[in-house]
């Protein structure tokens, strides 16, 4: 092994140790985030390791309410998760397979995988402790 060979092998070692706690955001979407088509909320979902989808109806009052407290509290976890919205309308066949049946509903998903199920209206404290149980749970915690 000559000097260059070594110099790439200590580099290539300090690459795959990293510099600290493990990444869980890729492809992050601002709080909030109101999904188009399937194809964004496979990246919102997969893009980091956890992922919170809030499912609306338009003409939901408990929707209109809960958005505020679903931007702030994903505002304050924006680096360690996803938090986007999906109108249950445009993405039925998503909310059926989930058993969504009533709006909003929160999903929270883990690597993709849906892990649990928040139905209803939530107040501040009752989110951001969801949210929290949900990220220690995937590992993601500060």
């Amino acid at each position: 092994m000559d000097e260059l060979d070594r110099l790439l092998w200590k580099k290539a070692v300090e690459f795959t140790r990293g510099a600290g706690p493990p990444k869980c955001c890729t492809v992050n979407y601002p709080p909030g985030h109101v999904l188009r088509d399937t194809a964004q909320f496979k990246n919102a979902v997969m893009g980091c390791k956890v992922a919170f989808v809030m499912f609306f109806g338009k003409m939901c009052p408990y929707c209109a309410a809960f958005d505020p407290i679903f931007r702030q509290v994903g505002e304050r976890y924006r680096h360690m998760a996803n938090f986007v919205k999906a109108d249950i309308e445009e993405f039925y066949h998503i909310a059926a397979s989930l058993d969504i049946m009533a709006t909003p509903t929160t999903v929270a998903f883990i690597n993709g995988t849906p892990v649990e199920v928040a139905p209803g209206f939530m107040t501040a404290p009752q989110f951001r402790a969801f949210v929290e149980s949900v990220l220690e749970h995937a590992g993601c915690r500060n």
